[in-house]
Order: structure tokens, then C-alpha cells, then sequence
């Protein structure tokens, strides 16, 4: 999309800032873009005053004769995108957006709770292992909450990938379940009891 017209979004929502807030609350969407574009995209968006999420987990990488730290791309070709109703039309046009995310079997956008994006934020912040998106969990269990350790507090559904390794996972509305491994001995349900954890 041409850049006057980008501009355009600028000018037009600080004219109308209070009506904008009042008549078009701003919500957490998905969009599709190219394949390792996403950081691109979200640098893109950040230029033009919209507010945007690309979820990332630092990574050291080894080689021979070194090390690197790298942000690695949890969720490939997907940028988050805090927006209004109004915004969001505009947004659709842009040349570097494929198309946004939508529930199955309707045409309108799908809505992303903050609560979603927030927990994902604070996993990826906190995890001491990889975040890995799944389409869907093996089992879900019980609500829990962690009790202790870096993700302290993060609260989300309990699933087990194998006998010896819990997993939680955190829902993110159209894409599926955010999961990270935990130790047995850090999860308790949201009344703050230890689960026994059954093989």
C-alpha cells in the first residue's frame, strides 16, 4: 500500500482520537504474512503508530567457534495486531498483509482475548524451555496454575505429551495452544492444592 496512504491512518486517528476510542474499542487480531517477514511486518506496523505483537523466544545457537543469541519465530507468519474496527479496514489493504485471521466457517475477523496475548507474553518472557504452538493438546486435564519457578502464576490448561513430561498449554483463540514444559513438582490447580500427577 502506498505510503501517503499509510500516512493517512496516522493523521485520520489523531484527529479523531476520542471518538475512535469511544466508538471503536480496540481488540487483539491475527494477521497472515509472508514467511520470515513477520519481524519486517511488525517494524512496518510499529512505523505507523499501530500497535503489534510478533512473539519470539531468544535462543543461544552453537557453532564451532561461537555463540549467538537469536529471537527465534514462535508462531510462523503471524503478527498480532492491537487495533480498532475502523483501523483494522484500512489495515487490510496493506500490500504486506496476506489476510486476517477468522473463525472456521465465518468471514468476519477473529478476536483475540487480552488475557491470550498477556499469558503468551509472559511465557515466552519466562520459560526456561521451548514454546512450541500446537494445533491441538494430547489430553487436556484441569485448569492449573504454576506455582513456583520463572513461570510463576501463568495460569492454563494441563496436557501430557508423555508419561514422565507435564506440559501446559495456553490457548490462543484460531491457532491453537501455546505449550511449555514444566516440572511436576511446580503445577497446582487454581485452588493452589499440588496435583499428583498419574502416569
Amino acid at each position: 500500500m502506498a505510503a501517503c496512504d499509510e500516512k493517512a491512518i496516522i493523521c485520520d486517528s489523531f484527529v479523531n482520537v476520542t471518538n475512535d476510542r469511544e466508538a471503536y474499542p480496540k481488540h487483539w487480531i491475527a494477521a497472515l504474512v509472508q514467511m520470515n517477514t513477520e519481524k519486517k511486518v511488525g517494524e512496518k506496523l510499529s512505523k505507523i503508530k499501530i500497535e503489534n505483537y510478533v512473539p519470539t523466544q531468544q535462543e543461544i545457537h552453537l557453532w564451532s567457534d561461537r555463540k549467538k543469541k537469536i529471537d527465534r519465530i514462535v508462531i510462523p507468519m503471524v503478527v498480532f495486531i492491537h487495533t480498532d474496527e475502523n483501523t483494522e479496514k484500512q489495515i487490510r489493504n496493506f500490500s504486506f498483509i496476506y489476510k486476517f485471521l477468522s473463525y472456521p466457517g465465518h468471514k468476519e475477523t477473529a478476536v483475540i482475548p487480552d488475557t491470550q496475548i498477556e499469558r503468551l507474553k509472559f511465557m515466552l518472557k519466562h520459560a526456561e524451555s521451548n514454546v512450541q504452538l500446537a494445533e491441538k493438546i494430547f489430553s487436556v486435564g484441569e485448569t492449573v496454575r504454576i506455582g513456583r519457578g520463572p513461570l510463576k502464576g501463568l495460569e492454563g490448561e494441563l496436557c501430557y505429551v508423555t508419561e514422565d513430561k507435564p506440559m501446559v498449554a495456553i490457548r490462543i483463540e484460531c491457532l491453537g495452544y501455546a505449550c511449555v514444559s514444566v516440572s511436576k513438582t511446580d503445577i497446582e490447580n487454581v485452588k493452589k492444592q499440588h496435583i499428583s500427577i498419574q502416569k
